[in-house]
């Protein structure tokens, strides 16, 4: 076993908690990307536009909180979303055994590939049906704010410090 990978599966070396910007900066990038794809889904059919939103809003605010982050080593702290501190606000912790394969972590991947492809499909489909500018300019915005979130690079540095590394299937950390 791993000298730096505990019984449960949690990485020792991680911080304890992650920096203040840095969790602005993601909660920024990651809020204007949800928000550029709902304006998009919108822009395609604006009843479809506000379902899609408040699926955006309950699954993010509440049930990945509930399903995933209660059972996180970072409940109550500063995980790189800062999430860990709304969840404890919301739910009570569960246990960290339950994380690795629970069914929020493996419902995550879909939720993640719903929220990046969806808009861009639904406003590509837009353009295609009724051209225009402004809608080219949604999806630019929309590639770049995935670009950004996504980077491997960023996604990989921040796994690395994180103490879930080892049980979270979406770290880009990969040994």
């Amino acid at each position: 076993m791993d000298e730096n990978k505990s019984s449960v599966g949690i990485y020792e070396g991680g911080v304890p908690e992650f920096d203040k910007k840095g969790i602005i900066f993601a909660n920024i990038i990651l809020i204007a990307w949800l928000l550029a794809g709902i304006y998009a889904v919108y822009v395609f059919y604006p009843p479809a536009g506000i379902v899609y939103g408040l699926f955006v809003i309950i699954m993010f605010m509440f049930v990945m909180r509930k399903g995933l982050c209660t059972k996180c080593w970072y409940y109550g702290k500063k995980c790189s979303m800062g999430w860990g501190v709304y969840t404890a606000k919301l739910f009570r912790k569960d246990d960290t055994e339950k994380f690795e394969g629970c069914k929020a972590s493996k419902f995550a991947p879909v939720l993640w590939m719903t929220v990046s492809f969806l808009p861009v499909v639904l406003i590509l489909v837009s353009a295609v049906l009724s051209f225009s500018v402004f809608k080219l300019i949604i999806l630019a915005v929309l590639v770049i704010l995935m670009a950004i979130s996504g980077n491997k690079k960023i996604r990989e540095a921040s796994c690395r410090q994180c103490k879930m590394r080892y049980l979270c299937h979406g770290s880009a950390a990969k040994d």
